[in-house]
């Protein structure tokens, strides 16, 4: 069995931006966990009454860049909790970036389509929110 490559690692220590400026950005203080985009691709039918041996015949399509899910230890009204408020008010499409800990960036434009938060009576509380990814995300690997 092949070793485990050496530059593998756990999330510890990813980080996620918002861009306030041209290459500007705010990072989240006390994110905690992060679903990244899953990103999908259509298949268009192009079957015709002559495709061989009547088996059907596709054609990739539009790419769909996803979403991602963000969870962020929540202080309310405040932190975290303020960036996402004033997002939503905006009503943009706004830069995002994730950054690894290796240096590796995943930039994209989005915007958020939910947001909540969570009051648990014996643990910690927390705020959520999904980003949806408008247009094509740029990745960078770490150098």
């Amino acid at each position: 069995m092949a070793e485990t490559v050496a530059e593998t690692d756990i999330g510890f220590l990813t980080k996620l931006k918002k861009l306030v400026s041209p290459g500007v950005y705010v990072e989240f203080a006390e994110i905690n966990d992060m679903t990244l985009p899953e990103m999908a691709r259509d298949s268009v039918e192009f079957t015709h009454y002559s495709s061989p041996d009547g088996y059907r015949e596709y054609k990739p399509g539009l790419t769909d860049p996803g979403e991602g899910e963000f969870v962020y230890n929540l202080v309310p009204g405040k932190e975290d909790d303020a960036i996402v408020l004033t997002h939503i008010a905006a009503r943009l499409v706004e830069g995002w970036r994730i950054e690894y800990p290796d240096g590796a960036t995943f930039d994209f434009r989005g915007f958020v389509t939910s947001h909540q938060h969570a009051t648990p009576l014996e643990d910690r509380m927390t705020g959520a929110m999904t980003i949806k990814i408008s247009g094509k995300p740029v990745f960078v690997p770490a150098a």
